[in-house]
């Protein structure tokens, strides 16, 4: 008997902690640095590059997590301020990029944003 208390003790407890790990990833995308890092592999940016890319990137999620406060996703106007919150982020990519690394960049997302799908997780936008 003490054995099954134990055994379904540390079978809940696993269990509590599984849960708890997944609550917590749940529905965010991976780091900054980690993008940073995929990025630097994938385009062979050098390290002033990298601290240029975070340091955007960083920027580029505090200003669509403004705009998510900000506005209503279902409101009329919220569609057309993320797409020019996007082309103004793609801007300031390809500046920082260059041209031939941001069509890299450009290219690589199709195929990101699929793999992210297969494997159940949110992509990052």
């Amino acid at each position: 008997m003490k054995k099954y208390v134990i055994f379904m003790l540390a079978a809940l407890f696993m269990f509590s902690t599984t849960m708890s790990a997944k609550k917590d990833k749940k529905g965010k995308g991976p780091s900054v640095e980690v993008r940073v890092e995929k990025m630097a592999t994938d385009l062979g940016l050098n390290d002033t590059e990298k601290a240029t890319v975070k340091t955007l990137l960083e920027k580029q999620d505090a200003e669509k997590n403004q705009l998510f406060k900000d506005n209503d996703k279902k409101s009329a106007e919220f569609k057309p301020k993320m797409k020019e919150l996007r082309k103004k982020q793609d801007d300031e990519m390809k500046a920082a990029l260059g041209d031939e690394k941001f069509q890299k960049l450009k290219a690589m997302e199709p195929s990101e944003k699929k793999a992210g799908k297969k494997s159940g997780k949110k992509s990052a936008e």
